[in-house]
């Protein structure tokens, strides 16, 4: 057993906009499961204009005060909107999935049913693990340029007029991905080489459950704080439907048009002042040049007990 079992507490901040989870049926399992002198408190956070991040830091500097643990009940992109305010606090993470694929949990072997997570919180161990940035943005899955913003912004766009439709968000995805990928000229540093290519997306993944359908052995290297960054290098209609099909099939590393490698750093110039990322989901306006870096030790996060002697794992 961990030797702060049962001395810890916890501030659990739930989402009530991931997932499809009924949240009075969450608060009903977290205040049953969870012994009453450790749950601090249960706050629903409030979507609002300036995002989810005030309220998060709030909750981070009241748990750097009393000690607590931070438990995020929510998806990817609330997650990510949790470590932009942690990498400034010295407050350890709890996790509780709630979202569509809820990559940042599985990555690290934290359970996506309910009962399971609060287990973790309880009998769990606490690990530092990198964080993944572009331009003092965090990520804890991926970012990209490209055509993959525009698929973002598509689907938000459908989302608007349909509700939440996989199957309609997809669709729109390929279509827009397949008659909207133009290629631009990107400069790329990295490891001390220097290229430049002219690419329809760049894709910079620090996620092993994201790429685990691709047969890519380098995706082990993200494991020990590694970025994986792929570089589409042709916009024509045959490649784009080449992609495509090789993604389905899990066959990247066969593709010609398709340029990938690891790194830690990376800097990628463009002639525009500014370009759009989408970064875990999120749509972002950042200057260039664009700066993706890692940052060992970056924060604490409560894991299996398990998994505690196991490879570094990348946020």
């Amino acid at each position: 057993m961990h030797k702060d079992q049962y001395t810890r507490h916890f501030l659990v901040a739930i989402n009530p906009g991931a997932g499809d989870q009924a949240d009075e049926a969450l608060k009903a399992e977290l205040r049953t499961r969870i012994p009453e002198q450790q749950l601090d408190k249960l706050v629903m956070l409030k979507h609002s204009k300036y995002g989810l991040e005030p309220q998060l830091l709030k909750l981070a500097k009241t748990c750097a005060e009393t000690g607590a643990v931070l438990v995020v009940a929510g998806g990817d992109g609330t997650l990510n909107a949790a470590l932009k305010v942690l990498v400034k606090q010295p407050v350890t993470l709890g996790v509780i999935p709630r979202g569509t694929f809820n990559f940042f949990a599985r990555d690290r072997g934290i359970p996506e049913q309910t009962q399971a997570a609060i287990d973790v919180l309880l009998q769990g161990a606490e690990r530092q693990f990198p964080l993944a940035s572009v331009n003092g943005y965090p990520f804890c899955v991926s970012a990209s340029l490209g055509v993959y913003p525009k698929i973002i912004a598509a689907r938000e766009q459908v989302s608007a007029i349909t509700g939440r439709n996989r199957l309609v968000s997809l669709l729109s995805g390929v279509w827009v991905f397949l008659t909207r990928a133009r290629g631009r000229r990107l400069v790329l540093a990295h490891d001390g080489a220097r290229h430049t290519e002219t690419a329809p997306m760049l894709l910079a993944s620090v996620s092993p459950s994201q790429l685990g359908n691709f047969d890519l052995p380098e995706v082990d290297q993200i494991r020990k704080g590694g970025m994986l960054v792929f570089v589409m290098r042709s916009d024509s209609l045959l490649s784009l439907l080449s992609y495509l099909w090789a993604s389905i099939r899990g066959q990247l590393r066969k593709l010609e048009k398709l340029d990938y490698f690891i790194t830690r750093g990376l800097q990628v110039s463009t002639r525009r002042q500014k370009v759009t990322l989408a970064i875990d989901g999120e749509l972002h306006r950042l200057s260039t040049p664009l700066k993706f870096s890692m940052q060992p030790n970056a924060y604490r996060c409560l894991v299996p007990a398990e998994t505690e002697s196991g490879e570094e794992t990348c946020a």
